[in-house]
């Protein structure tokens, strides 16, 4: 690992000749060792360029020991697979929590300045994708990153941000509190900066490739014409992922930027919540109507309770339409039968063998 961290920070070279260099001739520390000596020794240039990297990948490791944050390689199996697969990725990531990799990521980006409409599709959107495998990706900026974050949370939801900066010190800095939600409730937030390194301009449209890159789609909710959430829809568009768009009035100055990406058909219009979930991933089509509408209310509720997932009445009211009194009905019956357990003030959960 010592020597693709090395290499992360090589700046002589992009991280296209980094991942060739990699994937053509292994990521094991010896067979790296070997390739990188020949290529570089030969140039005193590359050599003092060499020395320095290693010199800051020592002092990363220093870091992470005391800090307690985890460095991930490209190599490892954790290492989010959609960036594998992308021309650019960082040759390591620097982060806290976990990446769910058995969950199914979808970015979800848009403006800093959110209208109520965008607010009010956020927390829709997440109580739909709630039912599934999902991990809702964004990057823990004010606006809608943050409303998806909470959202998601707020409906017993992995999701996981990409930070522009450092771990040093998290931005926007009222959002402390919520990275460290992420990491608690199964997501994590990650970097491919260094520790110390501060949240300039220049990089958050290099972190907007890691949203897009990790993610098998991106979601544009409300952004202006020129925004980064742009960007991260048309990295993940050049990447060839697919890409969703929340259409909003025409002279909305939030909803210009979806509006433009569906014009240009670089972004799928979506009108339904809840069809959205097939459109996403086909593998999550729902049953046949019939079968839904017969389903019984008891069936529709444990399906929301997903292994690890806690959830409150409110959830369970927004996710199946129905009232308070049914809903506690049903936790009474449920919890009376051992199949849920109260593990808090208005918190439910499968109970445990």
């Amino acid at each position: 690992m010592n020597t693709l961290l090395s290499l992360h920070f090589f700046k002589k070279w992009p991280n296209r000749l980094k991942k060739e260099v990699v994937f053509e001739y292994g990521a094991s520390e010896n067979d790296l060792q070997i390739v990188l000596k020949r290529q570089i020794s030969q140039n005193d240039s590359l050599k003092r360029d060499w020395e320095d990297a290693q010199e800051k990948a020592h002092v990363e490791i220093g870091h992470a020991t005391r800090e307690g944050f985890s460095i991930l390689p490209i190599s490892s199996p954790e290492y989010p697979d959609g960036l594998k697969v992308v021309s650019d990725p960082p040759m390591v990531l620097f982060g806290r929590g976990t990446w769910p990799g058995v969950k199914s990521p979808l970015a979800v980006v848009g403006t800093r300045k959110p209208t109520g409409y965008g607010k009010d599709f956020c927390r829709r959107l997440a109580v739909e994708l709630s039912a599934y495998p999902i991990n809702l990706v964004s990057g823990l900026a004010l606006g809608i990153d943050a409303a998806i974050h909470r959202e998601a949370m707020d409906m017993g939801a992995t999701t996981t941000a990409f930070l522009a900066g450092g771990l040093h010190a998290i931005g926007p800095k009222q959002h402390t509190a919520l990275a460290q939600e992420l990491v608690d409730e199964g997501g994590g937030y990650w970097t491919e900066q260094p520790f110390s390194q501060i949240p300039l301009k220049q990089f958050f449209p290099v972190r907007n490739r890691l949203i897009a890159g990790a993610s098998m789609a991106t979601f544009v909710v409300e952004a202006a014409r020129k925004s980064g959430a742009l960007i991260t829809a048309q990295q993940a568009f050049s990447y060839g992922r697919d890409v969703f768009a929340l259409p909003g009035a025409l002279f909305q100055p939030m909803s210009v930027g979806p509006n433009a990406l569906i014009e240009q058909c670089c972004a799928q219009s979506v009108t339904s919540v809840a069809d959205f979930p097939s459109r996403f991933n086909s593998s999550w089509a729902k049953n046949d109507v019939q079968e839904e509408v017969m389903e019984d209310i008891s069936q529709r509720m444990l399906r929301q309770f997903l292994p690890g997932r806690k959830l409150s009445s409110r959830q369970l009211r927004m996710a199946l339409n129905c009232s308070n009194s049914i809903v506690f009905s049903e936790l009474d019956w449920m919890i009376t039968n051992g199949v849920l357990e109260k593990i808090g003030p208005d918190k439910y959960a499968r109970k445990s063998l």
